[in-house]
């Protein structure tokens, strides 16, 4: 039985990536006036964009025993990773640079923005987790002092 659905493992690969571009950005940043320094970025998006896309034509076999071989793969977000790139193709300064820290920092922001949603969705999913472990609890509590005893005739029924 599966605790979370795929959302949760999006959610996951969406964190991560989002930190390695915050640190992408925050070293694009820092070198602004380095001569010959070329922007970094994350490489993350298209990858996880095709992987939700795949119509699940590939082949993935059913293992009975752990020693056997894997045939494709379980989950498809698994192979979803996110990979630094560098940016040669523009060029902003004669120094060779091609950082443009304005353009850095709208980038940091709107990943802020989505680091801070992919955050807020995993906790909502844990409170909702939490509420029902103890509503559980709860229910269980009153199963225990409520109606054994009342099973057990040890006071009046309920």
């Amino acid at each position: 039985m599966k605790l979370f659905d795929s959302n949760m493992k999006v959610l996951e690969k969406g964190l991560d990536a989002y930190s390695k571009r915050a640190e992408a950005l925050a070293n694009n940043i820092a070198n602004v006036n380095t001569p010959n320094y070329k922007r970094k970025d994350i490489q993350f998006e298209s990858f996880l964009e095709k992987a939700l896309r795949d119509d699940g034509s590939s082949i993935i076999g059913k293992r009975t025993d752990e020693k056997h071989f894997q045939i494709g793969r379980e989950n498809k977000l698994d192979g979803v990773e996110a990979n630094f790139i560098e940016e040669n193709s523009t060029v902003m300064r004669f120094d060779g640079n091609n950082v443009n820290k304005e353009k850095e920092k709208v980038e940091q922001t709107k990943n802020n923005i989505r680091y801070q949603f992919a955050t807020n969705k995993i906790s909502s999913s844990f409170s909702l987790l939490r509420s029902v472990i103890r509503n559980k609890e709860e229910a269980l509590w009153e199963f225990l002092t409520l109606w054994i005893p009342a099973l057990l005739g040890l006071q009046q029924s309920v």
